[in-house]
């Protein structure tokens, strides 16, 4: 099915948070199993924004939590078909789930950036016609480090993890740029392990004079008013169609 025109522009991280986070009272605090849950999700999400929505079930996630991934498939896009998917990660032993209420606004914001990472590949890749650009070549000796180090020093995924990562500093310091700064410098974020800095970090070895890590890190420095905003872009460029 052909996607109609839609404008990407207009999501920021507070609407989406709050459109996902209306349907607290159709599943906080209820019994409900990994398929009721998905389906609500479904229906309340697609009436706002053209996006697809999968259930997996995937042994690691947590058990009594629900985990969220995204994909960007430019083939699709390049198409005019939905091209966005949010992945909702169930542990496959959880029948019933009973979400709290903090629970359930972490996955509202989980929602959020997930969504403006997709969002952020979508204008990379219509904005050169979508096509793809040579990758980062990792030198590490082993190769689940090369594959991971390749991963986090992707051009593209650069550009979409430094506004995730803008957002989280902003959330945890404010619009502070010199903290900030000092925060990026340091390896404070080892406290902090479930943070994009400290995977990038670890992925590095924790080298502070990385290439990779040097650019990010000014990447990130430059996404703080694009993360106060709330939003990875200030111009509808490539996003309103």
């Amino acid at each position: 099915m052909a996607q109609l025109p839609f404008d990407w522009s207009e999501l920021t991280r507070s609407n989406l948070y709050s459109m996902f986070y209306s349907l607290n009272s159709e599943i906080v605090g209820k019994e409900l199993s990994p398929s009721q849950i998905q389906k609500r999700i479904i229906r309340h999400i697609k009436a706002h924004i053209p996006v697809k929505l999968k259930k997996c079930l995937y042994a690691p996630t947590t058990k009594g939590f629900v985990f969220m991934g995204g994909v960007y498939y430019s083939d699709l896009d390049k198409k005019h078909k939905p091209a966005i998917e949010v992945n909702f990660n169930y542990n496959p032993t959880d029948k019933k789930l009973k979400l709290t209420q903090h629970r359930f606004k972490r996955m509202a914001v989980r929602f959020a950036d997930v969504m403006l990472h997709e969002i952020v590949h979508m204008r990379q890749f219509r904005s050169r016609n979508f096509k793809n650009i040579p990758g980062y070549e990792s030198t590490a000796y082993y190769a689940k480090d090369r594959k991971k180090q390749e991963y986090y020093g992707d051009r593209d995924e650069m550009g979409a993890h430094a506004f995730n990562t803008a957002c989280e500093l902003y959330d945890r310091f404010g619009y502070d740029p010199a903290t900030i700064a000092q925060y990026l410098d340091s390896n404070a974020c080892r406290k902090h392990k479930n943070s994009t800095w400290n995977d990038y970090l670890k992925a590095f070895d924790w080298n502070h004079n990385h290439p990779i890590i040097r650019r990010m890190r000014n990447l990130i420095l430059r996404n703080l008013e694009n993360a106060y905003l709330g939003k990875p872009f200030k111009t509808t460029n490539h996003l309103t169609y």
